[in-house]
Order: C-alpha cells, then sequence, then structure tokens
C-alpha cells in the first residue's frame, strides 16, 4: 500500500513543549494544539495567523532536529549490504551518431 497509495500510509512527525505540540505530516497540513486549553488535542490552530510565530518555530526545531540527528554515509562499507556492482555514470552509454 505505501507504493500504490502513499496517502493512505502516511508520514508524521512531532514535537512538543511545555504549551504546545506540532505535528508535521507528509500527506496533511500541519497540526497546532494548544496543550494547556485543548489538552485533548481536538482543536488545530496550525491555520491561525495569531500562532503562525509558534507554528514556525516548532516547524524549524522538527528540521532542526532532522539535519542534526540524520544519517551519514559511513566511511567502510556495510558488511550486510549486499554488493551492487553497477557501471560508474557514464560508463557505457553510446556516444549519439
Amino acid at each position: 500500500m505505501q507504493h500504490d497509495r502513499p496517502a493512505l500510509v502516511g508520514k508524521a512527525i512531532a514535537v512538543r513543549d511545555r504549551k504546545w505540540t506540532y505535528v508535521w505530516r507528509r500527506y496533511e497540513g500541519p497540526e497546532l494544539y494548544h496543550r494547556g486549553s485543548d489538552p485533548d488535542e481536538r482543536i488545530n490552530l496550525a491555520d491561525s495567523a495569531g500562532h503562525a510565530g509558534t507554528r514556525q518555530r516548532l516547524h524549524d526545531a522538527i528540521f532542526t532536529w532532522l539535519a542534526d540527528t540524520a544519517d551519514v554515509l559511513p566511511a567502510d562499507a556495510d558488511p550486510r549490504s549486499p554488493r551492487v556492482d553497477l557501471p560508474a555514470p557514464g560508463e557505457g552509454r553510446r556516444a549519439d551518431p
């Protein structure tokens, strides 16, 4: 299903601070909830102009964390990965006549 209908599978990332919960979804709009006045997270304030700064701050916190913790290519080959023997880019191509 994740290949045929990815919108049904979806991906989400959430961050919370003392007052707010922010949810970023791959195939849907963002969500922003004020935890003090809405502990069940039923009133989405993400489109509220009055909360644009909070939404942006938490959005930036998510993507800063993703960038800071992203996987990097290992210096040595991972022995669990299969060997892939493909030509280097540009090798094996015919020149146009």
